[in-house]
């Protein structure tokens, strides 16, 4: 008796509403990050792939099997046991996120194109911002340390792929002179091609996005380096325990208009996420209101999963971040501390 067979399109893991390239809404990039952070549709948290997993300049692979596994390393493990002899880049897919999506063990535009072409995008976005950023600090601050962090930086997957178009050639030959283009009247004037709409779950290109350095520490990968408690400050120590009142969570942290606004769009993100006890520009208290351990005023501060968060906004030069760290860490060893770069 032979069964019906199932369709390769339904077999396909790379049709299933689960498959990472379809849930995908935005990819975040940085120097410091160790991989790239992608925002899916459905997930709270965003995704860490380490740049081990990720290879853009592979065009061309083969699937081992059109089995999910459940976890990578059952994948990794069944890939070499089945290894071929045929030349072929290879990989599987499994269940990762928790459980919540189907990836593939290699990332690549031969596995995850929507994702890799971004993944492209932004590192180039990464790279043209931080060469002009260098250029203004080289001028305005010659002969000092030039830069001590580097901005992350996101970039939204549209709704449709963008059609490639052939770059501008100059008419004639160089040696030959143009005529001059005649004015073309508004009323002939061709319309503006209207942008490609975005995807329906992805937020819309002016909602704030999260700090990806806050995001991934949530994930339990925490990009800043944790130190070891030291002295306390006399004031500190000399603070009454008494908590004071949360105060409203808008109030400015700095003068960069750059800085308050990531604040804001980073409190609505916890907010989101379920964190509570937000504080911003407030004086140091631990976990669930336990206590005031500080006089000092931690820029944004928070409790999620039952542990206590300090952060601080920092610029590329002032190089103020570590003394900040090492004070909070010093009042609550428990909490755990995170720098981010924000000019």
């Amino acid at each position: 008796m032979q069964l019906p067979r199932v369709s390769q399109e339904v077999a396909d893991p790379r049709a299933h509403r689960d498959f990472v390239d379809a849930r995908v809404t935005a990819v975040g990039f940085g120097i410091t990050a160790g991989g790239y952070l992608l925002y899916c549709d459905g997930l709270p948290l965003p995704v860490l792939v380490p740049e081990s997993q990720v290879d853009l300049g592979l065009t061309s692979a083969e699937p081992l099997n059109a089995s999910i596994y459940p976890d990578r390393n059952t994948a990794v493990a069944d890939m070499a046991a089945g290894a071929s002899g045929s030349g072929h880049a290879g990989y599987a897919y499994y269940r990762g996120a928790g459980g919540a999506l189907i990836v593939p063990t290699l990332f690549s535009p031969a596995t995850t194109p929507r994702i890799a072409r971004t993944m492209l995008e932004v590192r180039q976005h990464l790279a043209e911002t931080t060469q002009r950023e260098l250029k203004i600090l080289l001028l305005s601050l010659t002969g000092t340390k030039v830069l001590q962090g580097v901005f992350s930086r996101v970039v939204r997957l549209s709704a449709e792929e963008p059609a490639l178009r052939p770059l501008p050639r100059e008419q004639g030959l160089r040696s030959e002179a143009r005529a001059p283009r005649e004015p073309v009247p508004p009323s002939a004037a061709s319309p503006v091609e209207p942008a490609p709409a975005p995807v329906a779950s992805a937020p819309a290109p002016t909602s704030p996005v999260p700090s990806p350095g806050l995001a991934q520490a949530l994930t339990g990968s925490n990009p800043t380096r944790q130190v070891a408690p030291g002295p306390r400050l006399p004031r500190d120590v000399a603070a009454k325990p008494t908590v004071p009142q949360v105060r409203r969570a808008d109030r400015p942290i700095s003068r960069s208009p750059t800085q308050n606004a990531q604040l804001q769009a980073d409190t609505q993100y916890l907010d989101k996420i379920g964190a509570t006890n937000i504080r911003v520009n407030q004086q140091q208290v631990t976990v669930s209101d336990g206590q005031r351990v500080g006089v000092n005023r931690p820029d944004l501060q928070f409790d999620y999963k039952g542990r206590r968060y300090q952060v601080e906004y920092d610029t590329p030069t002032s190089g103020r971040g570590p003394s900040h760290q090492s004070r909070t860490t010093s009042n609550d060893p428990d909490a755990e501390t995170i720098l981010l770069i924000v000019p």
